[in-house]
Protein backbone atom coordinates (compact mmCIF):
# COMPACT_ATOMS: atom_id res chain seq x y z
CA UNK A 1 0.00 0.00 0.00
CA UNK A 2 2.69 2.10 1.03
CA UNK A 3 4.63 1.89 -1.95
CA UNK A 4 1.58 2.20 -4.35
CA UNK A 5 -0.20 5.47 -2.97
CA UNK A 6 3.34 7.08 -1.29
CA UNK A 7 1.19 6.98 1.81
CA UNK A 8 2.31 6.18 5.37
CA UNK A 9 -0.85 6.73 7.18
CA UNK A 10 -3.17 4.13 7.61
CA UNK A 11 -5.00 5.43 10.15
CA UNK A 12 -5.96 8.57 8.30
CA UNK A 13 -6.07 7.15 4.34
CA UNK A 14 -9.08 5.93 2.11
CA UNK A 15 -8.66 2.22 1.98
CA UNK A 16 -10.90 2.22 -1.02
CA UNK A 17 -8.83 4.12 -3.03
CA UNK A 18 -5.51 2.61 -1.99
CA UNK A 19 -7.12 -0.83 -2.81
CA UNK A 20 -7.63 0.51 -6.21
CA UNK A 21 -4.48 1.72 -6.72
CA UNK A 22 -2.85 -1.03 -5.54
CA UNK A 23 -5.31 -3.05 -8.18
CA UNK A 24 -3.63 -0.71 -10.83
CA UNK A 25 0.21 -1.47 -9.80
CA UNK A 26 -0.46 -5.23 -9.61
CA UNK A 27 -1.93 -4.73 -12.94
CA UNK A 28 0.10 -2.35 -15.20
CA UNK A 29 2.94 -2.05 -12.60
CA UNK A 30 4.82 1.12 -13.49
CA UNK A 31 6.78 2.82 -16.64
CA UNK A 32 10.55 3.80 -15.56
CA UNK A 33 11.30 6.37 -18.54
CA UNK A 34 14.43 6.61 -20.54
CA UNK A 35 15.91 10.48 -19.26
CA UNK A 36 13.66 10.45 -16.32
CA UNK A 37 9.99 12.17 -16.52
CA UNK A 38 11.69 15.22 -18.04
CA UNK A 39 10.97 13.70 -21.17
CA UNK A 40 7.17 14.20 -20.40
CA UNK A 41 7.88 17.62 -19.53
CA UNK A 42 9.89 18.06 -22.72
CA UNK A 43 7.27 15.90 -25.26
CA UNK A 44 3.99 18.31 -23.60
CA UNK A 45 6.08 21.11 -24.73
CA UNK A 46 6.86 20.46 -27.83
CA UNK A 47 2.62 19.18 -28.80
CA UNK A 48 1.83 22.44 -27.17
CA UNK A 49 4.17 24.64 -29.06
CA UNK A 50 2.90 22.76 -32.27
CA UNK A 51 -0.53 23.66 -31.66
CA UNK A 52 0.62 26.95 -31.73
CA UNK A 53 0.22 27.96 -27.46
CA UNK A 54 2.03 30.27 -26.35
CA UNK A 55 4.25 29.55 -23.77
CA UNK A 56 5.80 32.23 -21.21
CA UNK A 57 8.45 30.91 -18.27
CA UNK A 58 9.62 32.89 -15.74
CA UNK A 59 6.95 34.73 -15.11
CA UNK A 60 5.91 34.42 -11.28
CA UNK A 61 2.42 34.52 -10.71
CA UNK A 62 1.24 37.01 -7.73
CA UNK A 63 -2.46 37.03 -7.50
CA UNK A 64 -5.47 36.33 -10.06
CA UNK A 65 -7.28 39.09 -10.33
CA UNK A 66 -11.28 38.91 -10.14
CA UNK A 67 -14.11 41.53 -11.53
CA UNK A 68 -16.60 42.99 -9.59
CA UNK A 69 -19.27 40.11 -9.87
CA UNK A 70 -16.29 37.27 -8.82
CA UNK A 71 -15.22 35.82 -12.27
CA UNK A 72 -12.02 35.94 -12.83
CA UNK A 73 -10.68 38.47 -15.57
CA UNK A 74 -6.69 37.56 -15.40
CA UNK A 75 -3.90 37.47 -13.60
CA UNK A 76 -1.02 39.56 -12.25
CA UNK A 77 3.01 38.92 -12.55
CA UNK A 78 5.65 39.69 -10.22
CA UNK A 79 7.12 42.85 -13.30
CA UNK A 80 3.23 44.23 -12.88
CA UNK A 81 1.94 42.98 -16.12
CA UNK A 82 -1.77 42.04 -16.47
CA UNK A 83 -2.85 39.10 -18.51
CA UNK A 84 -6.02 38.99 -19.19
CA UNK A 85 -8.55 35.69 -19.43
CA UNK A 86 -11.59 34.78 -19.03
CA UNK A 87 -10.76 31.03 -17.86
CA UNK A 88 -8.05 30.48 -15.58
CA UNK A 89 -6.93 26.57 -14.17
CA UNK A 90 -4.41 26.50 -11.84
CA UNK A 91 -1.87 23.85 -11.67
CA UNK A 92 -0.54 24.18 -7.90
CA UNK A 93 -1.17 22.45 -4.35
CA UNK A 94 -4.18 23.89 -2.98
CA UNK A 95 -2.26 26.17 -0.52
CA UNK A 96 -0.74 28.07 -3.38
CA UNK A 97 -3.86 28.00 -5.24
CA UNK A 98 -5.63 29.60 -2.46
CA UNK A 99 -3.13 32.04 -1.91
CA UNK A 100 -3.12 33.07 -5.49
CA UNK A 101 -7.14 34.38 -5.50
CA UNK A 102 -8.08 37.43 -4.30
CA UNK A 103 -10.66 37.03 -1.79
CA UNK A 104 -9.83 33.63 -1.20
CA UNK A 105 -11.19 33.58 2.24
CA UNK A 106 -14.91 33.94 0.85
CA UNK A 107 -14.37 30.81 -1.80
CA UNK A 108 -14.01 27.01 -1.44
CA UNK A 109 -10.25 27.56 -2.39
CA UNK A 110 -9.73 28.44 1.39
CA UNK A 111 -11.85 25.63 2.54
CA UNK A 112 -10.13 23.01 0.43
CA UNK A 113 -6.01 24.64 1.68
CA UNK A 114 -7.58 24.53 5.20
CA UNK A 115 -8.77 20.36 5.01
CA UNK A 116 -6.04 19.02 2.53
CA UNK A 117 -2.89 17.02 4.48
CA UNK A 118 0.42 16.99 2.28
CA UNK A 119 2.15 13.38 2.21
CA UNK A 120 5.74 13.51 2.05
CA UNK A 121 9.04 11.63 1.72
CA UNK A 122 12.41 11.71 2.67
CA UNK A 123 14.57 11.07 -0.36
CA UNK A 124 18.43 10.22 -0.93
CA UNK A 125 19.27 9.49 -5.00
CA UNK A 126 22.80 8.01 -5.12
CA UNK A 127 24.54 8.18 -8.22
CA UNK A 128 27.59 5.76 -8.43
CA UNK A 129 30.21 5.12 -10.85
CA UNK A 130 28.95 1.63 -10.82
CA UNK A 131 26.73 -1.08 -9.10
CA UNK A 132 28.59 -2.95 -6.10
CA UNK A 133 25.91 -5.47 -5.79
CA UNK A 134 24.28 -5.71 -9.49
CA UNK A 135 21.69 -8.08 -8.64
CA UNK A 136 20.57 -6.56 -5.52
CA UNK A 137 17.78 -4.15 -7.23
CA UNK A 138 15.27 -3.51 -4.90
CA UNK A 139 14.14 -3.14 -1.42
CA UNK A 140 10.57 -2.85 0.46
CA UNK A 141 10.19 -2.04 4.00
CA UNK A 142 7.72 -4.17 5.93
CA UNK A 143 8.41 -3.12 9.61
CA UNK A 144 9.71 -0.17 8.07
CA UNK A 145 8.06 2.31 5.94
CA UNK A 146 11.73 2.60 3.46
CA UNK A 147 11.87 1.72 -0.17
CA UNK A 148 15.02 1.26 -2.33
CA UNK A 149 15.36 0.35 -6.21
CA UNK A 150 18.13 0.93 -8.51
CA UNK A 151 15.96 3.05 -10.80
CA UNK A 152 18.76 3.15 -13.55
CA UNK A 153 18.03 -1.02 -13.73
CA UNK A 154 14.86 -0.14 -15.69
CA UNK A 155 15.70 2.84 -17.74
CA UNK A 156 18.51 4.70 -19.18
CA UNK A 157 18.78 7.18 -16.08
CA UNK A 158 22.92 6.81 -15.68
CA UNK A 159 26.23 6.86 -18.12
CA UNK A 160 27.22 3.73 -19.51
CA UNK A 161 28.19 1.59 -16.44
CA UNK A 162 26.67 3.86 -13.65
CA UNK A 163 23.62 3.85 -11.77
CA UNK A 164 21.38 5.59 -10.03
CA UNK A 165 19.50 4.62 -6.80
CA UNK A 166 16.64 5.79 -4.60
CA UNK A 167 16.03 5.44 -1.96
CA UNK A 168 13.33 6.66 0.06
CA UNK A 169 11.26 6.78 3.64
CA UNK A 170 7.39 7.64 3.59
CA UNK A 171 6.52 10.03 6.22
CA UNK A 172 3.72 9.69 8.88
CA UNK A 173 1.67 12.77 9.27
CA UNK A 174 3.40 15.11 11.97
CA UNK A 175 6.67 13.15 12.02
CA UNK A 176 8.98 15.07 13.23
CA UNK A 177 12.65 12.99 13.04
CA UNK A 178 15.66 14.84 12.90
CA UNK A 179 16.90 15.27 8.84
CA UNK A 180 20.30 13.60 10.06
CA UNK A 181 18.52 11.02 11.40
CA UNK A 182 16.11 10.02 8.90
CA UNK A 183 19.26 10.42 6.08
CA UNK A 184 21.27 7.64 8.39
CA UNK A 185 18.56 5.63 8.16
CA UNK A 186 18.15 5.49 4.60
CA UNK A 187 22.22 5.33 4.06
CA UNK A 188 22.31 2.39 6.57
CA UNK A 189 19.64 1.00 4.16
CA UNK A 190 21.85 1.24 1.41
CA UNK A 191 24.69 -0.68 3.12
CA UNK A 192 22.71 -3.53 3.57
CA UNK A 193 21.59 -3.69 0.08
CA UNK A 194 24.57 -2.38 -1.29
CA UNK A 195 27.70 -2.86 0.86
CA UNK A 196 30.98 -0.79 -0.73
CA UNK A 197 28.81 1.50 -2.37
CA UNK A 198 30.09 4.72 -0.55
CA UNK A 199 33.52 4.42 -2.42
CA UNK A 200 31.87 4.86 -5.78
CA UNK A 201 29.74 7.54 -5.50
CA UNK A 202 29.74 10.08 -7.90
CA UNK A 203 26.48 11.90 -6.98
CA UNK A 204 24.04 12.51 -4.01
CA UNK A 205 21.36 14.45 -3.07
CA UNK A 206 18.75 14.53 0.24
CA UNK A 207 15.47 16.03 0.58
CA UNK A 208 14.52 15.45 4.07
CA UNK A 209 10.64 16.24 3.63
CA UNK A 210 9.88 16.19 -0.09
CA UNK A 211 5.82 16.91 -0.96
CA UNK A 212 5.15 13.26 -3.17
CA UNK A 213 1.38 14.13 -2.87
CA UNK A 214 -0.40 17.54 -2.43
CA UNK A 215 -3.44 16.21 -0.58
CA UNK A 216 -3.95 12.93 1.67
CA UNK A 217 -6.85 10.85 0.32
CA UNK A 218 -8.83 10.86 3.54
CA UNK A 219 -11.39 8.02 4.29
CA UNK A 220 -13.21 10.86 6.52
CA UNK A 221 -13.48 12.77 2.97
CA UNK A 222 -14.98 9.61 1.55
CA UNK A 223 -11.54 9.15 -0.61
CA UNK A 224 -10.95 10.82 -3.54
CA UNK A 225 -14.64 11.20 -4.13
CA UNK A 226 -14.65 14.08 -1.90
CA UNK A 227 -11.81 15.62 -3.57
CA UNK A 228 -12.92 19.36 -5.20
CA UNK A 229 -13.11 20.70 -8.66
CA UNK A 230 -11.58 21.34 -11.42
CA UNK A 231 -14.27 23.54 -11.47
CA UNK A 232 -14.38 26.21 -8.33
CA UNK A 233 -18.00 27.06 -8.46
CA UNK A 234 -17.36 30.18 -6.40
CA UNK A 235 -15.17 31.57 -8.75
CA UNK A 236 -16.21 31.68 -12.22
CA UNK A 237 -13.47 31.04 -14.63
CA UNK A 238 -11.51 29.39 -12.13
CA UNK A 239 -10.42 25.69 -12.51
CA UNK A 240 -7.87 24.28 -10.38
CA UNK A 241 -5.70 20.59 -11.83
CA UNK A 242 -3.34 18.27 -9.72
CA UNK A 243 -2.72 15.43 -7.61
CA UNK A 244 -5.11 16.69 -5.13
CA UNK A 245 -8.54 17.23 -7.72
CA UNK A 246 -11.26 15.03 -9.05
CA UNK A 247 -12.42 11.42 -8.31
CA UNK A 248 -10.79 9.76 -11.09
CA UNK A 249 -7.44 8.17 -9.39
CA UNK A 250 -4.74 9.74 -7.72
CA UNK A 251 -1.27 10.50 -7.83
CA UNK A 252 -0.17 11.02 -11.71
CA UNK A 253 -3.45 9.65 -13.22
CA UNK A 254 -5.53 12.61 -11.11
CA UNK A 255 -3.56 15.30 -12.23
CA UNK A 256 -3.98 13.91 -15.68
CA UNK A 257 -7.88 13.30 -15.38
CA UNK A 258 -8.43 16.53 -13.91
CA UNK A 259 -6.39 18.27 -15.98
CA UNK A 260 -8.57 16.70 -19.14
CA UNK A 261 -11.87 17.34 -17.25
CA UNK A 262 -11.07 21.14 -16.71
CA UNK A 263 -10.23 21.56 -20.85
CA UNK A 264 -13.50 19.65 -21.71
CA UNK A 265 -15.53 21.81 -19.50
CA UNK A 266 -13.83 24.99 -20.76
CA UNK A 267 -14.84 23.73 -24.34
CA UNK A 268 -17.97 23.05 -24.16
CA UNK A 269 -18.75 26.21 -23.37
CA UNK A 270 -20.61 28.16 -26.57
CA UNK A 271 -17.90 30.28 -28.13
CA UNK A 272 -15.11 27.80 -27.50
CA UNK A 273 -13.21 25.40 -29.95
CA UNK A 274 -10.74 22.81 -29.98
CA UNK A 275 -7.98 22.99 -32.08
CA UNK A 276 -5.69 20.53 -30.60
CA UNK A 277 -5.75 17.58 -28.11
CA UNK A 278 -2.47 17.37 -26.67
Amino acid sequence: MRIATYTHAPELMSAGSALRQLQLAFAKGVLYLDGGWQTIVEGLLDAAQQADVEVTTGAKVERVERASGGRVRGVRTADDQCIQATNIIIAASPVVAASLVEGNEQTQLARWADESLPVKAACLDIALDHLPQPKALYAFGIDRPLYLSAHSASARLAPAGGALIHVAKYLAPGADEAPEQVEGELESLLDLVQPGWRLVVAHRRFLPATTVMNALVKAAQGGSAGWPGPQVVDVPGLYVVGDWVGADGTLVAASLASARRAAEIIAAAPGYQVRAAV
